[in-house]
């Protein structure tokens, strides 16, 4: 396994992290535990859950591994996402953010997060006071690092500026969706993340499994995403499948899967620290792994960024 350093900080990861939203949902204990011992033996560090993750069940379950096991991983958590216990209050207000933080710490069994996002822009608190008590946080040792997931250009640009220049606190990633075929948010924040030199963290780098290459036209398999997802409903359609079958010339010649290709290909962009890649098994932790360690050459970079213009034209 390799590593990358998030930007101004001391703080390194492997290039593959465990995305932990099915843990305590379809995934049980037995098997969070089997999952995060490959972690182990193979070299990942990086774990990505959230407080409102199948409930809060994703933190108790890895609370329960890390208890004997934290100074292993790097944990990324996150509060601010819309939920049941934040009604009467903004999301990332002063009251909420302390009452998720104290709970996750109680439930990953740790006395300290490692990184913690806020997960959705609030339009109701000012991020000034979101900011003042995320400062506390750091101050008291219960937060590391500070990082930011589904928040538009503008929003970061005045988020980053109000937190170094009023706190001194450095807002180390941007996390949102990126892919081979969903790149807006990374292409709009691009230039600001670079300048400042703020890490990107990708989620659904297999597009909610659509670039797994396991939908067909015509052909949704059964308890899929696809089923339920309405954000998938866009991709059922013939330039979608044209793009898969694009990169399908790709795989065939390197002899690789196609979520092999996506997990690599997202590699290749120096500023992307690590991807988040949501497992459920120890098999498909293998698979991530084995991603991190293929090689594209230019010519593949270029057909399937050809691919892609075909696809947004």
């Amino acid at each position: 396994m390799k590593y990358r350093s998030f930007y101004k900080t001391g703080l390194t990861v492997s290039e593959i992290g465990i995305g932990t939203n099915r843990f305590g949902h379809n995934v049980d204990q037995k098997e969070v535990n089997k999952i995060l011992s490959a972690c182990q033996d193979n070299g990942v560090n990086f774990l990505d859950t959230a407080n409102v993750y199948a409930d809060g069940r994703s933190e108790e379950c890895i609370g329960k591994y890390l208890k004997n096991n934290r100074k292993d991983f790097v944990v990324a958590t996150k509060v601010g996402w819309p939920n049941e216990l934040d009604k009467g209050h903004g999301r990332l207000s002063a009251v909420n953010i302390h009452f998720h933080v104290e709970n996750s710490l109680i439930k990953l069994k740790t006395d300290y997060i490692d990184v913690l996002y806020l997960h959705k822009w609030d339009e109701i608190t000012p991020i000034h006071e979101t900011l003042k008590n995320i400062n506390i946080l750091i101050n008291q040792g219960k937060v590391r690092y500070v990082a930011i997931s589904n928040f538009n250009q503008w929003q970061t640009a005045l988020t980053y500026n109000l937190a170094k220049t009023v706190f001194d606190i450095e807002v180390i990633a941007l996390q949102s969706e990126f892919n081979m075929m969903k790149r807006e948010a990374y292409l709009e924040a691009e230039e600001l993340i670079k300048y400042v030199k703020m890490n990107f963290i990708p989620f659904f780098p297999l597009a909610s499994g659509f670039l797994t290459g396991k939908y067909k036209k015509n052909v949704i398999p059964k308890g899929s995403r696809g089923e339920w997802a309405d954000h998938m409903k866009v991709m059922f359609s013939d330039k979608y499948y044209k793009f898969i079958g694009d990169l399908g010339k790709i795989t065939k010649r390197k002899k690789i899967t196609l979520p092999e290709l996506a997990i690599s290909w997202l590699l290749y962009y120096e500023n992307i620290t690590s991807v988040i890649c949501g497992v459920r098994s120890v098999e498909q932790l293998k698979m991530n792994i084995k991603s991190a360690n293929l090689i594209l050459d230019n010519d593949d970079l270029k057909q399937i960024d050809d691919a892609y213009s075909i696809l947004i034209s």
